[in-house]
Parts: C-alpha cells; sequence; structure tokens
C-alpha cells in the first residue's frame, strides 16, 4: 500500500514537474521548486521529530491513539503558524535565495503550513496503529490535487496559480485525514502524563540528525538560486526528480519497517522476528535500488529532452552526476528506520554532524564556481558518505554482518508470492466492506 501511495505520487509529482516546466520554463520552475523547498524545510523544522517519538510510543502501546490525536492536532495549528512567520521572515532577511518569489508569494505558500503538519503528523498516528490506508492516502491526495489544480491555475495565473495550487493541495491533504481521525481507538497507554514531552525528547534524538540531513539535500537550491539564478535551479530540480524515483520503494519500506521493528523491539518474543525483519528490509532496498538504478539512467537519456523540452537538456548530466549517490542513500533510508526502530535515533545526529559541515562547505565553494555541476557533485559525495556511516551504525545498533547487504533466494521468493499476497489482501479487503 504504501509502494503504491509512493508511486501514485511520484507520477502525479512528475506531471506537475513536467506542467510546471512546459508552462513556466526553466526560470518558473525553478522558482516552483524553491517553494516546494521552502514548505519541506519549514515542515522539517517544525516538527522537531515529534512524529517519530508520537509513532514509537504509541505502536510500542506507551501512548493512546486518541490522547495522541488531541495533542498533535493542536501542536500542529500553534506550530504550523509559527513555521509560517519563520518563513515570511527568511524571506525578508535573503530576497535573493528565492529565486525571484515575491514577499506575497512567499506568504501564500507558507500559509499551507498548519495544514502540511496536521496531514503529516495525522498519517504517522494511523502508521502506528497499523491502519496503512490512513498513512498513504494523505500523501497521494496531496499529489494529486496538486496535479490537477497546478494544470487550471498555471494556464490561467502563471506561477501565483502554481503557487495556490501548491497550499489548496495540502488543505486537501488534512481533509483526507478525517476518516482515519474517527477510527482511531480509544484505549491503550501506560498512563504517564506529559506524553508530548516524552515524545519530543524521543524524537528530538534523531530530530537534529533529519534537520541536519535536509540541509544536505535542499539547501544547494537556495545557494544556486543566489549565486546563478532562477534557471538553474529548474534544471536541477529536474534532474533530481527523475533520479528521485530511485527512492520511492526504498522510502515506502523504511516507513513500515520503523514501527515494525519498534513494536517487536518491546516485545522479550519478538527478538528472532525482529532479526527477519531487519535483514529482509535491508536486502530488498538493495534489490529495489539494483533494479531501479538502470531503468533510472536510461529515462535520463532518452526521456528528459522528449518531455521536459530542450531546456532541461542540461539536467541528463545532472542526473547521470546525482544517480550513484542517490542509489546508495536509498539504501540507508532503510538502514536508518531500523537504527530508529532500535531507539537509537541519536546515531542519524551523529552521522549528520559529520556530513553536513562538510556539505555546506561544498556548496559554498563549488555551486559558484560550477553552477548546478557542482551542487550536483557535492549532493552525491554527501549522499554517498551518509550511507558510508549508515552501514556503520547499523552495524553497531544490530550487530549484523555485513552478509545483511546480499539478497538471498528467500527474498528472491518473496517478491514470486507478493502478487498473491495482494491479492488475498484485496479479496479480504472488499469481502471486510
Amino acid at each position: 500500500m504504501s509502494a503504491t501511495s509512493r508511486g501514485l505520487v511520484a507520477v502525479t509529482g512528475a506531471v506537475t514537474t513536467i506542467l510546471v516546466a512546459r508552462l513556466l520554463g526553466p526560470a518558473g520552475a525553478g522558482a516552483f521548486a524553491i517553494a516546494i523547498t521552502l514548505v519541506v524545510m519549514l515542515l522539517t523544522f517544525a516538527t522537531l521529530g515529534l512524529e517519530h517519538g508520537m509513532a514509537y510510543h504509541v505502536s510500542s502501546g506507551r501512548w493512546a491513539p486518541r490522547g495522541a490525536l488531541v495533542t498533535v492536532t493542536r501542536v500542529a495549528l500553534v506550530t504550523g503558524t509559527t513555521a509560517a512567520l519563520v518563513g515570511l521572515a527568511v524571506r525578508l532577511a535573503v530576497p535573493s535565495a528565492f529565486a525571484g518569489l515575491s514577499t506575497a508569494s512567499v506568504a501564500l505558500v507558507v500559509a499551507a503550513m498548519p495544514f502540511v503538519l496536521l496531514w503529516h503528523y495525522r498519517s504517522y498516528l494511523a502508521l502506528a496503529v497499523d491502519r496503512y490506508e490512513g498513512f498513504v492516502v494523505p500523501p497521494a491526495v496531496q499529489s494529486s490535487v496538486a496535479m490537477v489544480l497546478v494544470l487550471s491555475c498555471a494556464l490561467a495565473f502563471g506561477l501565483t496559480g502554481a503557487l495556490v495550487a501548491l497550499t489548496l493541495s495540502h488543505v486537501a491533504g488534512a481533509l483526507a485525514t478525517l476518516r482515519t481521525v474517527r477510527r482511531l481507538p480509544d484505549a491503550g497507554g501506560d498512563g504517564e502524563p506529559r506524553q508530548l514531552a516524552r515524545a519530543v525528547r524521543f524524537g528530538l534524538k534523531g530530530y537534529a540528525g533529519n534537520a541536519l540531513q535536509l540541509v544536505n539535500l535542499r539547501l544547494d537550491v537556495f545557494v544556486l538560486s543566489a549565486a546563478v539564478g532562477a534557471a538553474a535551479v529548474g534544471q536541477l530540480s529536474v534532474a533530481l526528480a527523475v533520479v528521485g524515483v530511485l527512492w520511492l520503494l526504498p522510502h515506502a519500506l523504511s516507513e513500515v519497517v520503523f514501527p515494525r521493528v519498534a513494536t517487536l523491539s518491546a516485545r522479550a518474543d519478538g527478538q528472532a522476528e525482529r532479526a527477519m525483519v531487519e535483514a529482509k528490509g535491508v536486502r530488498h532496498a538493495v534489490l529495489m535500488i539494483s533494479g531501479g538504478t538502470a531503468v533510472i539512467a536510461a529515462a535520463l537519456l532518452l526521456l528528459v529532452v522528449l518531455v521536459f523540452g530542450e531546456a532541461f537538456r542540461p539536467a541528463i548530466e545532472l542526473g547521470l552526476i546525482l544517480l550513484p549517490g542517490v542509489a546508495l542513500l536509498g539504501i540507508g533510508q532503510v538502514l536508518s528506520a531500523i537504527i530508529v526502530g532500535r531507539g537509537r535515533p541519536q546515531y542519524l545526529l551523529y552521522a549528520a554532524l559529520i556530513v553536513t559541515p562538510l556539505t555546506v562547505a561544498g556548496y559554498v565553494l563549488l555551486v559558484p564556481a560550477l553552477g548546478a555541476t557542482g551542487a550536483a557533485l557535492v549532493k552525491t559525495l554527501s549522499f554517498t558518505l551518509s550511507f558510508a556511516l549508515s552501514v556503520v551504525f547499523h552495524r553497531r545498533a544490530t550487530g549484523a554482518s555485513l552478509g545483511v547487504f546480499v539478497p538471498t533466494r528467500d527474498e528472491l521468493d518473496d517478491l514470486v508470492r507478493l502478487p498473491a499476497q495482494i491479492r488475498r489482501w484485496a479479496s479480504g479487503a472488499l469481502r471486510s466492506r
């Protein structure tokens, strides 16, 4: 289900990227990429890791789902408003980094923040109680609505229309969580007071690592905008959009591995099953990345100019530079999920503290000199180093050997059995309705 949702998000997101590129050109695509990046960065910095702390404590039975819902809904409204004000302040302080977006345009974008946080928290709550449909539907709704609205609004109103569509799509994502909210159980939890503080304490251990990793992933677009211009940002964003498809399945896998490992870690009799889940998670990630890399390379060479237009030809070279790092980081996503599920989120912070200063220095030195090529080089080196550190900390957290990265016949059999399992699940879902 998570992979299907990610696939739908990828398709609708790709169509949205194509529409923006075709309708607005490289400069407009760059400005739209800045708007999306701003939302993602504000989301990450505003959560304080609460979504992971909440999911960990709810999935391990320490926090009642209904109580968690009430708490995170209030938090979303308060922190979302605060994040919006921070976004506006940054635009006023550093206007050159925003690819020509006016203060009014940025205000339009950041107005979505309370809704972004609302559907983000609620989807993780659904994941924690194994209501997978509540986890996978909101992002799919948000991306699909964005695609439809961008087509109509950008045609009528240009870049402003595209930004309106982006904000309205997050409102739709928040509305998509209402069914999950009504079905959450009341029981559960250990009755300990100040559950929010406990969840934030857990989340903060990995929060700084996630925030710094986001700097590695996204800061370059602002540096590139200030040093070169919006058109270069547009070309780099198209390259990353194409190669980023490689992350879809590993990311979907990591999202369900994390709460499963956390649940099994809390059970005295769950150690053997936990080891199995962890090993299969890593090996399936290796299979996904191995098969996907060749497909993405071919897509870069054959489809970029055909789909996006001649103005985006530089994205081919940028994508090929990014591809090795993106592939390794895809496997690293599953390793990180296992590390956090084991209750060791601080390891992500340690890794980020090593990688981020080197990445920022690379952006400052190479982007002004080499433009988008410099940004792609720094990004792929940063991803590679992040993966190497994930391997080290995964072994420290689990004790697993390097043999865990080698797929076996058992994982291939899993893939053969998968269609039959999906049919059985679908039949059961239809009967339950």
